[in-house]
């Protein structure tokens, strides 16, 4: 091992590249087929609107990232921003949190991908259930993701962009399908899902709606971990941040309103409460064997989130770690491609960690899968309650009443489990910041540890 003063490879995102990175973590296909069928099931055949209100709410965290990295851009995001305006240690803590979310976002990957596994094996007359299937596709979506997370950003993002395209194909064919075999039908095509009063189950049931419709935003800002691998990062960041929730908003839509006028409401609610998803049986009503290509578009998007979430955790891992605020292992750089491989490793050891104690704890996926993907919800609430005021006072609202009030009521196995666990682990980051504010204050001194520019980055150790 050798010591020397280096950065991440420097200009290998194209403005194509953080556009698929946005999209990708959000997943134009798997955001409609994971997350409609739940949606709908917990508020009514009025997802269309769901969708719109909560873009209405991710919108002034979007536009103030887009600002703040318009005028200083930064891959540390929130943590640098806080480092400089408040103090070091809400840098810290909010670096932490990032950190935890993508995270969590990289542990639900191979929970979903086991469910559309099954429905994949079951298309070809392959039946197969209970927990082992769950694991065994662990491994098989991880091993690929490894294979391009350690060749670099500039392979991910690549096939990133050919997975993007392909999921949002498929979904527009599909919705062409519903839309235009439901016009032959007295009624079939209406507005009604854009309609509040269509909701059946009450302002509690949008609210739970609401959740997932903030899990489905979470994420567009993974594009500023990538500033220190892109050019120009000032001019593309903030127009691929806007242009992102605006378009996939509209994309969610105006789709999960031909997949509502699709499949009658009591067929959604039965798929939801055996715990399996929505798309495959809504395609087979459409396409017949058809259905295939959306369960391999699924799967597809399920690699992109998957990617753009291993890239976004192990490069804020590096950052903190090259600063001393994490293990100095996680500081460690291939020598010739410059990835951070030991924060990939460490990544990849907490996805197998955290897929198998869910499943064998739950003994469902999609309960697995939900749990996971609550838990990276809440642990989006951080950044969007600071930056800035005005959507930290919607978001604190929608989460007290879809987080707190909602799964607090749920039980303890899908409900009250991650409020105890979201709790005990912020708690603990908190915790931390100030053992090392403490003990270790240098530190939290200087500047953030995400934002080293060319010359002056600290220290960190480069495999030879």
């Amino acid at each position: 091992m050798a010591f020397t003063s280096t950065r991440l490879k420097s200009g290998q995102i194209s403005p194509l590249g953080l556009a698929a990175l946005a999209i990708g973590i959000m997943s134009p296909a798997l955001g409609l087929f994971a997350l409609w069928g739940p949606m709908e099931a917990a508020t009514g055949p009025i997802v269309p609107l769901v969708f719109i209100a909560s873009a209405a709410l991710a919108l002034p965290t979007a536009l103030s990232y887009a600002y703040l990295n318009k005028e200083a851009p930064s891959a540390g995001a929130a943590s640098t921003w806080l480092w400089r305006a408040i103090s070091p240690a809400s840098g810290y803590l909010a670096g932490l949190t990032m950190t935890a979310y993508f995270i969590f976002a990289a542990i639900a990957q191979p929970l979903l991908f086991g469910i559309f596994f099954q429905n994949l094996l079951a298309l070809f007359g392959i039946a197969v259930d209970g927990i082992w299937i769950l694991i065994l596709a662990v491994p098989l979506v991880t091993v690929p993701v490894m294979w391009l997370a350690y060749r670099g950003a500039q392979a991910s993002t690549r096939f990133t962009v050919a997975l993007m395209t392909v999921e949002s194909a498929v979904v527009v064919l599909l919705s062409l399908t519903i839309i235009y075999t439901q016009s032959s039908i007295p009624g079939g095509v209406s507005l009604q899902p854009f309609n509040p009063m269509a909701a059946t189950e009450g302002f509690k049931g949008f609210w739970t709606a609401m959740l997932l419709g903030i899990l489905a935003f979470s994420g567009f800002d993974v594009v500023s971990t990538a500033a220190e691998e892109t050019h120009a990062p000032s001019e593309y960041l903030p127009k691929v941040i806007l242009l992102t929730i605006v378009g996939i908003a509209l994309f969610w839509a105006l789709n999960a309103w031909a997949f509502t006028l699709g499949m009658p409401h009591e067929l959604v609610v039965q798929y939801a409460e055996h715990g399996d998803t929505v798309a495959a049986p809504l395609a087979a009503r459409f396409w017949g064997w058809g259905k295939a290509f959306v369960i391999l578009s699924a799967i597809s998007g399920i690699f992109a989130v998957y990617v753009a979430s291993a890239l976004g955790a192990s490069r804020i891992m590096f950052a903190m770690a090259r600063h001393g605020l994490l293990p100095n292992p996680l500081a460690r750089l291939d020598a010739d491609s410059r990835v951070p491989k030991v924060a990939l490793h460490a990544l990849f050891a907490m996805v197998f960690a955290g897929d198998i104690i869910a499943i064998f704890t739950l003994r469902n996926g999609l309960a697995a899968f939900t749990w996971w993907a609550i838990a990276t919800s809440r642990y989006k609430v951080l950044p969007n309650l600071l930056i800035p005021l005005s959507g930290a006072t919607l978001t604190l609202y929608v989460m007290y009443q879809a987080f707190f009030v909602t799964l607090w009521n749920n039980g303890f196995e899908t409900g009250r489990s991650v409020v105890y666990f979201c709790l005990v682990l912020l708690a603990s980051l908190v915790a931390l910041v100030s053992i090392i504010g403490r003990w270790w204050p240098k530190h939290l001194h200087g500047p953030a540890p995400l934002e080293a520019q060319e010359g002056e980055s600290p220290e960190v150790i480069v495999e030879t």
